[in-house]
């Protein structure tokens, strides 16, 4: 049992890092997105 919950938090907490990061990351390219889209707007 306790070999089993040893197992289970490390892989727990590196998913949870992993959505935590790529959330972030999608978050951050989409506001470089709506960034560019209006340079272009006001450059182009």
């Amino acid at each position: 049992m306790i070999n089993a919950l040893l197992a289970i938090v490390p892989l727990g907490l590196a998913t949870g890092a992993l959505v935590w990061t790529m959330s972030a990351g999608a978050r951050e390219q989409q506001r470089s997105d709506k960034w560019a889209e209006q340079w272009m707007r006001d450059n182009a």
